[in-house]
């Protein structure tokens, strides 16, 4: 029996994941502020309460919010280590930059929320991460599958972790459970509105990869979805088009983001997705023609985001569905180590036997 334990300090922030079985067990992400890893080092010692360490923390991908908390958690075990893995060297490097912008945003030596430990002036993170470089098993040889090497998206390099004899996608930010999805700002990556075409791509890959009983465990928002697979895919979709169609259409964040609340109700993360959307509006509608005043209007008359190839046509509501078909993985692979490609070039590595 396979016991998966939910950890995050509120409703608005990231998400870890405790996966055992009352003999041994692992972590994906450590969350971000100096209580979260305090509590996912609680949790842990609440099912393993004889002293047994973690065998391995895996993260989806290096951003601020899956990662510092990684010094609490080891504070608290009292260990000055654990193996840490990421799937690719590019996650290293988006770590260190990451890590600069947290830095000059919310200095850790000054942040209620963050501690002077977790600064990378004082904890070496690359000295601790690892790229994986081998196939991972656990619990008595079942195979952990690794997804990974998607086109950039939410971060620039991601991956997603399937544990088939569970049926759980544990999916880092790339899909959420009632949480907006977080989009690069574009002062940040001038091309980030290409990483949200990719990401609707890559989420209708994931569609039609997995079968409808997977449960999905997110890095942001509740977890595992009372929805199918499907359904909650196709929600995240939505929800990416849907604000693509806003953006590019108005200069006023605010009526943008009552839109986004009006079609998707309940959600968390709502200041976070208003000031991430405030990076990108009104410039990517002036970009699509827009003459945005100090008036800031509502609209822009009906312009449309740039071409996306994964998007049959420009939404204007956030119901019914919008994305066109594209390549799945295959069914059935055999090997341990496989590199795919779809029809749009949307890359996976997976470390597997049988992914169904």
């Amino acid at each position: 029996m396979v016991d998966i334990v939910q950890v995050r300090v509120s409703t608005d922030s990231s998400n870890s994941w405790i996966v055992h079985n009352g003999n041994e067990g692992f972590i994906i992400d450590c969350g971000c502020y100096w209580e979260h890893g305090i509590l996912l080092a609680q949790k842990w010692n609440d099912s393993f309460p004889n002293g047994v360490l973690p065998s391995f923390i895996f993260l989806t991908h290096t951003h601020p919010d899956n990662i510092i908390g990684y010094v609490s958690l080891l504070n608290e075990l009292n260990t000055t280590q654990l193996p840490v893995y990421v799937s690719d060297s590019s996650a290293l490097t988006e770590i260190n930059y990451w890590l600069e912008v947290w830095r000059r945003v919310n200095p850790f030596e000054t942040s209620m929320l963050l501690d002077k430990r977790q600064s990378p002036d004082q904890f070496f993170y690359n000295d601790h991460i690892k790229i994986l470089d081998r196939p991972l098993t656990i619990f008595n040889g079942q195979p952990l599958h690794i997804i990974s090497n998607f086109p950039i998206a939410e971060s620039i390099h991601a991956s997603m972790i399937y544990l088939p004899s569970a049926r759980a996608l544990f999916t880092g930010d790339l899909v959420v459970i009632r949480s907006h999805l977080f989009l690069s700002p574009s002062d940040t990556y001038p091309d980030s509105d290409n990483h949200a075409c990719n990401w609707i791509g890559i989420l209708q890959s994931l569609r039609c990869t997995f079968p409808d009983a997977t449960r999905i465990y997110p890095g942001h928002g509740d977890g595992p979805s009372t929805m199918s697979f499907t359904d909650t895919v196709e929600t995240n979709i939505r929800w990416l088009s849907y604000m693509r169609s806003l953006v590019f259409n108005s200069c006023n964040t605010t009526h943008v983001m009552r839109l986004l609340e009006d079609g998707f109700h309940n959600y968390s993360n709502v200041e976070q997705s208003r000031a991430s959307l405030a990076n990108r509006i009104p410039y990517s509608a002036m970009a699509m023609g827009c003459k945005c005043s100090q008036n800031s209007p509502n609209s822009c008359g009906g312009l449309e985001p740039p071409v996306c190839q994964f998007v049959s046509k420009n939404r204007t509501t956030p119901l019914g569905p919008v994305a066109l078909p594209i390549g799945c993985i295959q069914n059935k692979i055999s090997s341990s180590f496989h590199r795919l490609e779809t029809e749009h070039s949307v890359l996976f590595i997976i470390f597997l036997t049988n992914i169904f």
